[in-house]
């Protein structure tokens, strides 16, 4: 008896074709753009919170530096330590006899703050050592410094009679992408400890 043979069929070749591939390709690519873009827009954000961070602490070093030496002001002297011609409303110029000895040509006995406004930077500036003294910059960002010279009840005084001393400033904080630029207002209430109308107190 004779049987019918039916011819076998070609093995088919395992894999993926072009189209397949070309979408899988695709896939991944907006997968990966997604991805870049997240990853772009992160690290912005930590670079303006790191710039905004550092503006901040900059700004806060440079206020508690200022109210610890003008807290100072007047030390081993009879007036508050503060000299008239050098202090204004943006500018202070400090005096105290840190070492108790018969000058004030010592390492931070004659210091002065300023603002400058076309640096936006907070300066302090010491006498000594001489010739030319030294100066370094406490902060930089700041649109504002204001100094305001007050008695111990907080009325208004002059800087001879200045028993209190008031630190305003702002900090110019930058933009970010999704956050506009902003500042910040920091204040310090100093008293003058070596004052004479707060020395005849104790």
């Amino acid at each position: 008896m004779l049987t019918k043979r039916t011819p076998r069929k070609a093995s088919s070749e395992n894999g993926f074709s072009i189209v397949e591939l070309l979408v899988a390709m695709a896939i991944s690519l907006a997968v990966m753009a997604a991805a870049s873009s997240l990853l772009t827009t992160s690290l912005r954000t930590r670079t303006r919170e790191n710039l905004r961070s550092n503006a901040l602490a900059s700004a806060q070093r440079a206020l508690n530096i200022m109210s610890r030496e003008i807290g100072n002001a007047g030390y081993g002297l009879t007036d508050n330590g503060i000299v008239v011609a050098d202090s204004s409303t943006n500018s202070i110029r400090t005096r105290a006899n840190l070492n108790n000895d018969t000058s004030l040509d010592q390492t931070d006995e004659d210091v002065r703050f300023m603002f400058q406004a076309a640096n936006k930077a907070i300066v302090r500036f010491d006498n000594f050592p001489s010739p030319n003294g030294s100066s370094v910059v406490l902060a930089s960002n700041i649109t504002r410094l204001t100094l305001s010279y007050l008695t111990a009840a907080g009325g208004a005084a002059t800087p001879a009679t200045a028993e209190r001393i008031r630190i305003d400033l702002s900090v110019d904080l930058p933009a970010g992408p999704e956050q506009p630029a902003s500042v910040v207002g920091l204040v310090s209430d100093v008293a003058l400890r070596n004052a004479p109308n707060t020395l005849q107190q104790f």
